[in-house]
């Protein structure tokens, strides 16, 4: 199983959201640290009309269909 920290930012003029994923966090990880990681990502890797919403650690399994070329 797979873990990303899911992090949300929300424009404040219309409403659209961006959402940022970071693979295998630590796990360790603090609500403050994600914080200020998001406040540095505003005007950097999201537009300055977004403000940090939310963040979550999603867990993900992956269950391989077919593989075609190996």
């Amino acid at each position: 199983m797979a873990k990303k920290l899911r992090m949300s930012f929300v424009n404040s003029v219309d409403g659209k959201r961006k959402t940022i994923y970071l693979n295998d966090p630590r796990a360790d990880l603090t609500d403050t640290e994600v914080q200020n990681a998001m406040d540095s990502f505003v005007g950097v890797f999201v537009p300055s009309t977004y403000e940090k919403d939310n963040a979550t650690i999603v867990d993900t399994t992956t269950n391989e269909l077919f593989d075609l070329i190996q």
